[in-house]
């Protein structure tokens, strides 16, 4: 491989905005950063040219780059990242099940506000590789312990009990509107690797994440349709305040799955009906108990509406101080 490499490369940027398109996205904004590991240093030479001496930039050759020891990896920040519908035209996801009812999340809203530099806490995706061991991908999520990148959503949900055709010609259900303010993930990861299990093919995967919610609420009477403001009744609503999922242990990342202790696993399966794809996270590997997290919802209160107006009933906080997931397997078929 014959080019010019500098001994240390950076290259980082402002976010970069693409304009909405299609009615359906306002923006969306992605900083990016990719850092290389610094390389063994070549023998001093002199520049060719003003630009490479202002740049500290150096050609190599093939025996200096046959030396170098080192790890890739990226960076990457969604610096205030915005995915917003449009009253007349938007965003909606559905899942049809196979019995052909269907749930659908529609004129959905997803945002997120930072802080002011877009490198400050990135996400850092890099290749680890391990004695004895496959290589593993690692996606390390941003520590974020000041709170300072914060997410929100907003969506109406419906179900209908018979689809046909793509159309709904059974009852539909309109649930209302969910909101979630105030989601701050902190720490924890994703970890891919090939499967070492004898005789099982498929993607490996520990994920683990401490996350903090301000509130969700429930709206039953959701919004207007058409309502381009996407104001919501808050007449009568269910509302979960200050909830705190993290390890019950070290009150940081909580690991759903670990790739060592308790792994998950992702691959497509064929049994005697049809090929699926399978989910599964398995039982520990070692004598290490299942990590366990700390549930914590600091109030919990209804709001009706009557004759008197506005009514709320706070039904106080709620905490599970021992929550494991010791064993999942789920099976996603095609519908018939």
């Amino acid at each position: 491989m014959r080019r010019a490499v500098a001994r240390a490369l950076q290259i980082a940027g402002t976010a970069r905005c693409w304009p909405a398109g299609a009615g359906r996205l306002t923006a969306v904004c992605i900083g990016v950063m990719v850092a290389s590991a610094a390389l063994a240093a070549p023998p001093a030479r002199t520049p060719q040219t003003t630009s490479d001496a202002e740049s500290h930039m150096l050609p190599l050759g093939d025996d200096e780059l046959a030396s170098v020891r080192g790890a890739d990896g990226i960076a990457f920040n969604l610096q205030n990242f915005s995915l917003l519908s449009s009253a007349t035209d938007p965003l909606s996801l559905t899942y049809l099940s196979p019995g052909g009812s269907s749930l659908t999340l529609s004129r959905l809203d997803l945002s997120r506000t930072d802080d002011a530099d877009p490198f400050a806490d990135p996400y850092q995706l890099t290749l680890v590789s391990r004695p004895a061991l496959p290589d593993l991908i690692s996606l390390s999520f941003p520590l974020n312990t000041q709170g300072t990148q914060v997410w929100s959503l907003t969506t109406d949900f419906s179900h209908c009990d018979a689809v046909t055709a793509g159309a709904c010609t059974g009852t539909n259900f309109v649930g209302g509107t969910l909101q979630v303010a105030g989601l701050t993930f902190k720490g924890g990861g994703l970890t891919i690797q090939p499967s070492n299990i004898a005789d099982t093919q498929g993607i490996a995967f520990g994920l683990g994440t401490q996350v903090d919610i301000g509130s969700l609420s429930v709206y039953s009477h959701g919004r207007t349709a058409g309502d381009i403001a996407n104001t919501i009744d808050t007449s009568d609503a269910l509302t979960l305040s200050g909830i705190h999922l993290a390890d019950a242990s070290t009150g940081h990342a909580w690991m759903l799955a670990d790739l060592d202790r308790h792994p998950g696993l992702l691959n497509a399966q064929t049994d005697t009906t049809s090929s699926y794809l399978h989910l599964q996270v398995g039982w520990p590997t070692t004598a290490d108990p299942v990590p366990a997290a700390r549930l914590v919802i600091d109030n919990i209160s209804f709001t009706t509406i009557g004759s008197a107006g506005a009514t709320t009933t706070d039904l106080g906080s709620a905490r599970i101080d021992s929550l494991q997931i010791n064993y999942v397997d789920v099976k996603l078929r095609t519908g018939h």
